[in-house]
């Protein structure tokens, strides 16, 4: 009967002793997981710090039309730039709707203003005539919105010769 008690007890710390390698095997594989985590975290931080210093436009008044141009989102390396209502907005956070190929691409790097108020992304529609009041609201709300989801970058002018921000409506 003491010879069953003692391999039964020998069997257990067997069994103990596995358990315990496995739970210290289980612990350095979660120490370095949790290491190569917090790795591509940093990176992936400092990818995108990097990316919004290189999508960063200093604000400034006085952007001419044809400065907005050259941000019509074609470059992947180049902010995204849009004008409403005088105002000049970096949407480079949005690039796949405002980039090349997105669904918003035709106001990118113009004064968008017009084509917004009207709900139109075809600018030959457009007829010249005055916003109406239901269209100046529109563009009023786009504006608003504008204004919270991206940067303003400043104010656009019509002309070089023009001191005053664009008002198309």
């Amino acid at each position: 009967m003491g010879d069953s008690s003692t391999s039964s007890t020998s069997a257990w710390r067997e069994r103990l002793k596995i358990v315990a390698i496995v739970f210290a095997v289980y612990l350095v594989a979660a120490e370095a997981k949790q290491l190569v985590d917090d790795m591509l975290f940093n990176r992936g931080v400092r990818k995108r710090r990097e990316l919004e210093q290189r999508m960063h436009v200093d604000q400034r008044e006085g952007w001419l039309l044809e400065d907005l141009k050259a941000y019509d989102g074609r470059d992947l390396d180049s902010p995204i730039l849009l004008a409403i209502d005088g105002r000049v907005f970096n949407v480079w956070r949005s690039r796949h709707l405002y980039g090349a190929g997105g669904s918003y691409a035709e106001l990118a790097g113009r004064d968008a203003t017009r084509m917004l108020a009207k709900g139109s992304l075809d600018e030959s529609a457009d007829d010249g005539a005055p916003l109406t009041q239901s269209e100046r609201e529109a563009m009023e709300g786009w504006k608003a919105y504008f204004e919270f989801k991206y940067d303003d970058c400043g104010t656009l002018l019509r002309r070089a010769s023009e001191g005053e921000g664009v008002n198309l409506a």
